[in-house]
């Protein structure tokens, strides 16, 4: 017998803090804590960012219907599939490096930031921290399409 199940996936974000200037360790640590221990596991990573002005056109093209500015916060999909993607691309262009295991750390710090913080992935933008809090946990469970399932 045959049963259709619908899959339950747990979404998983990543967090821009966009500031003006470098903020404290003190003041980094109690933001990225608050999110990451109110969102459990749906959160990969929370980074501070200062927006440049394209980043902030695109997130204003994005969002036309909202003024951007600093300090805000905004939630970007963490999409695991495409770093894979990417993080391959990037060792078979350095590929004599992967083979010597030479390839510097920093150039998968880079694909990951390019990949996590891509434009396409912005799903919210705000300018409280409550507000992405609330976000993720209205938004952390994704129906996948329905699967059959073989029950005896």
């Amino acid at each position: 017998m045959f049963l259709k199940k619908k899959e339950t996936k747990e979404n998983r974000f990543c967090i821009a803090i966009f500031t003006e200037k470098e903020m404290s360790d003190e003041e980094y640590d109690y933001q990225s804590n608050k999110i990451l221990d109110a969102t459990e596991e749906n959160v990969v990573v929370v980074t501070e960012i200062e927006p440049q002005k394209e980043m902030i056109e695109e997130l204003q093209n994005r969002f036309p219907d909202t003024n951007i500015e600093v300090p805000s916060y905004a939630v970007y999909n963490f999409d695991s599939v495409k770093l894979d993607e990417e993080t391959k691309k990037m060792e078979k262009r350095n590929k004599w490096k992967k083979f010597f295991n030479n390839i510097h750390p920093d150039e998968y710090l880079i694909v990951e930031h390019k990949v996590m913080y891509d434009i396409n992935q912005v799903l919210y933008y705000t300018k409280d921290i409550n507000k992405v809090i609330s976000y993720i946990h209205e938004n952390k469970k994704q129906v996948k399409r329905n699967t059959n399932e073989k029950t005896l």
